[in-house]
């Protein structure tokens, strides 16, 4: 490994981690020459490829100005559509379907992203300068695409959209997509499996809001439905940005063709209208399984405590994204 990427072509190698020594950030990088990011996560991409002996042993490492001096040199992709989102709301099927035209490179809530978005936590002093030309060097580096690839879609972590000041900071001409669903449905999902977001003490208490003591002394479905809340008020805060699109899950995958493809300048071909819609009829999160609606609605029995939660803390903010929902032609309203 090495910390400098002034001496070592980078071409072929794609950031996978960050890791932290002695108060900096440190860029793990993988040889990722001729694979291909379609797994529903970029994370099982990275497990893909490190199951590969040369892959996993035979790695670079740099500083992140490391990252800005290759992505200088090669750019990289430009950001054509950003995915944020409440979770479980249809944001993999989203992506998904855009992953399904060969001419798109789809990352799916990447980790290095991630560290960069939450390099407060461990520099409490960082400067949002610094902070915006990290993000656009790590954008860049993993957005170098297959030689094919045109045009870059990037799906943020739920709790990302409490950095959209930054995003919209570093990247004010890119359109994105805030998506939302029914709060009940949404804890209901939590409930049967947690969301790192939704676990106490994963994610620090003041990036939704609350300080350690108010989280540790309430229920688990009350921390959920507050933490969902707080990121879709974070969204709602942008409710007036022109390139802003607000979509219900209850509209997919139709909004995608409809609302989805024009506001984002989209001309996907007839073969790829099939190849989306193929997407669109499969479970996002294990494409090899067919997806049924009904039988997804008929396993959300929500418990009191949960109905109670979402009228409590998410039904308020939800009917206000339900009035943000944008349609064809900037339209507000149902």
């Amino acid at each position: 490994m090495d910390l400098t990427a002034a001496d070592v072509d980078l071409r072929g190698w794609t950031p996978i981690r960050v890791a932290w020594r002695d108060g900096r950030p440190l860029v793990d990088w993988c040889h990722t020459e001729g694979v291909e990011f379609t797994d529903p996560f970029f994370g099982e991409t990275v497990q893909r490829c490190l199951r590969h002996p040369f892959r996993l042993l035979f790695r670079h490492e740099t500083t992140i100005e490391g990252v800005g001096r290759h992505v200088a040199e090669h750019p990289g992709l430009p950001p054509a559509g950003f995915i944020f989102h409440m979770s479980r709301c249809g944001s993999t099927l989203v992506s998904q379907m855009l992953a399904a035209m060969p001419e798109h490179l789809v990352l799916s809530e990447p980790g290095p992203v991630d560290s960069v978005l939450r390099a407060r936590e461990m520099l409490p002093d960082l400067a949002d300068d610094a902070r915006c030309d990290w993000l656009r060097w790590m954008i860049g580096a993993l957005g170098q695409g297959n030689g094919g690839q045109t045009r870059l879609f990037v799906k943020f972590d739920a709790w990302s959209a409490t950095e959209l000041p930054l995003v919209r900071r570093a990247f004010p001409d890119v359109p994105w997509l805030f998506l939302f669903r029914d709060p009940v449905e949404v804890l209901v999902s939590q409930s049967r499996q947690l969301g790192a977001h939704v676990i106490p003490g994963v994610l620090p208490a003041e990036t939704f809001g609350m300080s350690p003591a108010t989280a540790a002394g309430m229920p688990l479905v009350d921390y959920s439905a507050r933490v969902l809340a707080h990121i879709c008020e974070a969204a709602l805060e942008w409710e007036d940005d022109p390139l802003a699109t607000f979509a219900d899950y209850a509209d997919l995958p139709e909004l995608v063709f409809s609302d989805l493809v024009p506001a984002w300048s989209l001309t996907p071909s007839e073969p790829d209208l099939a190849r989306m819609a193929d997407a669109a009829g499969r479970d996002a999160k294990n494409p090899f399984v067919a997806f049924d609606r009904s039988e997804a609605r008929r396993r959300a029995a929500p418990s009191p405590a949960v109905e109670a939660a979402a009228e409590q803390w998410l039904r308020p903010v939800y009917e206000r994204l339900r009035s943000a929902r944008t349609v064809v032609g900037g339209a507000r309203g149902h």
